[in-house]
């Protein structure tokens, strides 16, 4: 996340937030990357369900194009 925010400024784009995922595969996690904040969600999604897991990967594109 540290490495798009520095490409984003060397390339001239204001993309203020940057979004990130970690996963094991089953167990995902999810955090925000706003200057220097990073904020963790605290909530591991566990594959299945896949519709809650689906529905932040969405959520985080749709934020990120506003």
């Amino acid at each position: 996340m540290v490495a798009a925010q520095k490409f984003n400024i060397e390339n001239q784009k204001s993309i203020s937030t940057v979004y990130g995922s970690v996963t094991s595969g089953n167990l995902w996690s999810f955090l925000k990357l706003e200057d220097t904040t990073v904020t963790i969600d605290l909530t591991e999604y566990l594959i299945p369900p896949v519709e809650e897991l689906v529905g932040t990967l969405v959520w985080m594109v749709r934020d990120g194009l506003d």
